[in-house]
């Protein structure tokens, strides 16, 4: 007998053309394939699909340049407090022709 769990997921997307953000709930089915391989299955409303970071299209102007980030991730990237320093330190090497 095979073993087989059933999760949900929100995938969240972002086009890099528009800036468009939105997201996608995923049901995903896993069990054992008897061979120690695991199956995945992925139903987007109570439709079978595909993975959710195949071929993405932006809703809202049809573009392929789509960043995909599961569960729990950001999608703006905090920049570091040190990296204005850093900058004026580059600067001033340039102007030293030390950089």
């Amino acid at each position: 007998m095979h073993e087989s769990m059933i999760s949900q997921e929100t995938w969240k997307y972002e086009c890099l053309g528009c800036l468009h953000e939105w997201q996608k709930e995923f049901e995903v089915g896993r069990s054992s394939d008897g061979h120690g391989g695991e199956v995945v299955v992925y139903h987007h409303l109570s439709q079978r699909c595909t993975c959710p970071w195949a071929e993405p299209v932006c809703p809202s102007c049809g573009g392929y340049d789509v960043k995909i980030l599961p569960t729990g991730w950001s999608v703006v990237a905090p920049i570091p407090r040190q990296r204005h320093t850093e900058l004026e330190m580059i600067f001033r090497l340039r102007r030293l022709h030390a950089y």
